[in-house]
This record gives structure tokens, sequence and C-alpha cells, in this order.
């Protein structure tokens, strides 16, 4: 179409590179050319060394070849495994979560907190246990599509405050309380806030 043969085959290039070490900080790509204008590619046999690396989810490290984080991670797998791999209710709980949302709770000034291994189902499939029908979350503009998922499974109403906004979010919060919910104006039965602590969809 005329997208693909008017604009997106000049730049074509930037596309799908294909790299030929670990994806660190910094990586080394492979070179390649086109002899017919981004319709095809070949390999020169060089590599183009020290790239920085703007498109990796290996924002952890687990990726890279560090001796002394091999180590750390060899020790602590033979120690605890890779986890129970399964709900706290069927198999059991491991010390070190506990630990964690603990700090957590007492970084954040909280009573308590809960922490979950990461993933899209994480936030899609919880959201709905801790609110229904009857409850409001409101929601920062630019959560993950997976919060949005669970926010619409979980059956509440949805209010979206602007992104990283405070006041949007107090005057929509003040609306709420005053309010209640729509038609009968009965007081929410919980009111959720969901934000990110980095949102990875924009980097913010």
């Amino acid at each position: 179409n005329f997208y693909t043969r008017n604009l997106y085959m000049r730049v074509r290039d930037n596309w799908n590179r294909p790299i030929c070490s670990l994806p660190g900080p910094v990586f080394d790509l492979m070179e390649r050319v086109s002899d017919d204008y981004n319709w095809t590619f070949r390999f020169t046999g060089k590599s183009i060394p020290n790239v920085i690396n703007m498109g990796s989810y290996n924002y952890l490290g687990f990726a890279e070849n560090n001796a002394d984080f091999l180590k750390t991670v060899a020790d602590r797998l033979q120690r605890y495994g890779a986890a129970v791999c399964s709900t706290r209710q069927e198999i059991g709980n491991l010390s070190l979560p506990e630990e964690l949302e603990q700090l957590v709770a007492e970084f954040l000034g909280v009573e308590a907190s809960m922490t979950f291994g990461m993933g899209f189902a994480t936030n899609s499939m919880n959201i709905p246990a801790l609110v229904g029908k009857g409850c409001l979350i409101v929601s920062d503009e630019l959560n993950h599509t997976s919060l949005i998922l669970g926010a619409r499974l979980s059956g509440a109403t949805i209010r979206v405050f602007k992104h990283n906004n405070m006041c949007s979010l107090e005057k929509m919060l003040k609306e709420a309380v005053c309010s209640g919910q729509p038609r009968t104006r009965r007081p929410w039965r919980k009111i959720l806030i969901m934000v990110e602590g980095i949102y990875s969809m924009e980097g913010s």
C-alpha cells in the first residue's frame, strides 16, 4: 500500500535489527546493507559495536554475563528455589515476599502492602479480587493495558485522571465522595486509586 511503499520502506532499516551480543545497556549490531531500497537486506559480516540499547526488556540485567551477579543468583536459587510456583494458599509462602512487603509498607508509610510476581495476568486478574460492582476505580490516564483490562473485568465504575496530576486526582476524589454512586447517590463500597511506579509504556 501507499504507506509501505512510500514511507515505511524508506526507514525499514531501523526496524528488526539483528544483534550479536548480550542485550545489556549497550550491544553490538550485525551490519547489513540493502541493494534494493530496503526491500531485502544482506549481512556484510561486520558488526557495529557499543550501540545504546533503547528497546530491551532486560531492565533488571538478568541477561548480562556478569560473574558476580550470576554467583548471587545461583546462591539464591540453591537456597530458595525458583519460587513456590503457586499461590500462597495452595503450597505456602517464603519468608522473602513477607520481608519485601514489610519493607515496602515501611517505605510508603502505610499499614501493609501486597507484592505480586510481574506479568500481564497479575494486573488483569487480581484487580477484580479487590473491587467489584458498587466500587470506583480512579485510574491514571497512562496506566498499562493490563491494568485497564483488570479494571474493566472488575465491573467497577472507572474514572480517569490526568497523568501524574494530583490536582486532577484530588478533584475527582472529592466529587466521588460528595456525589456517591450514579443515580442512587449511595456511598461507594470502595474507592481504588490505580497508579504505576514506573509507567512502562512511556517511561515516566
